[in-house]
């Protein structure tokens, strides 16, 4: 195997390495660091060359206290303008099971828009989206509503696809801003994400996605601290259609 060969391939490795452990050691500096782990499977129906049914579901809980398990349910609809740009909406629901305190409910409406731009060898994905929050305590179902903003920036790599194109190996990095504009915030929210995750491709119709992500976020109940969440997100993705 040439030296190039070996480069590529231990590329993401490395890459992951460089990415996570200065995170990691950041979040133990700060002092409060809660892992977590998230499972998601995504499932996706291609209607034609424009349109899209998609969306996610899944599950998040804490690793160490277990003070909550989070249940989402996010079906959504894509449609593409162009190979590098695309629109999108949809409804997610979460449902937030508390140990020390009321469950919650939140239904989040959301639109946003998917650019592919400059569509170099190592191309740059940009996701900006709104999002309407509706935050219920499911015990007096007083509400917090607000409205926040996302932008989401990644790049990616793939390789291994030289014998057969539905079989591969992709590594991406990806990067997401969170700000709200207006009202008053639920239980979770997120300020930052940071991530690395390594895909493989088993199929077309089928991909296993593997990220391990850093997030800082505010307190529900001390406004005026943040703590740091480190998670594995372990995700599914099948697509039907088209």
């Amino acid at each position: 195997m040439s030296r190039n060969l070996w480069v590529i391939r231990a590329a993401p490795i490395l890459l992951a390495g460089w990415f996570v452990f200065p995170l990691k050691a950041h979040s133990q500096e700060e002092g409060d660091v809660i892992p977590q782990l998230w499972v998601d499977y995504n499932p996706a129906i291609t209607l034609s060359d424009r349109w899209r049914l998609e969306g996610d579901m899944g599950v998040r809980t804490e690793f160490e206290e277990n003070l909550w398990w989070r249940v989402i349910v996010r079906p959504g609809v894509r449609y593409s303008l162009s190979q590098s740009v695309s629109l999108g909406g949809g409804v997610g629901s979460f449902y937030t099971l508390n140990k020390e305190f009321a469950d919650r409910l939140e239904v989040r409406p959301w639109q946003g828009v998917r650019v592919v731009w400059p569509r170099w060898r190592i191309p740059l994905r940009h996701f900006f989206r709104v999002e309407e929050r509706f935050d219920f305590n499911t015990e007096s179902w007083s509400l917090r509503a607000s409205l926040r903003i996302r932008y989401r920036l990644g790049l990616e790599y793939r390789w291994g696809a030289l014998v057969r194109r539905d079989r591969y190996w992709r590594v991406m990095l990806e990067g997401e801003l969170f700000k709200t504009l207006a009202g008053d915030q639920g239980q979770f929210r997120e300020n930052v994400r940071v991530g690395v995750g390594v895909e493989r491709s088993f199929r077309r119709e089928r991909r296993l996605l593997g990220e391990v992500v850093w997030q800082q976020r505010g307190l529900f109940f001390d406004l005026r601290r943040e703590v740091n969440d480190i998670y594995v997100r372990i995700r599914v993705f099948q697509r039907w259609g088209l």
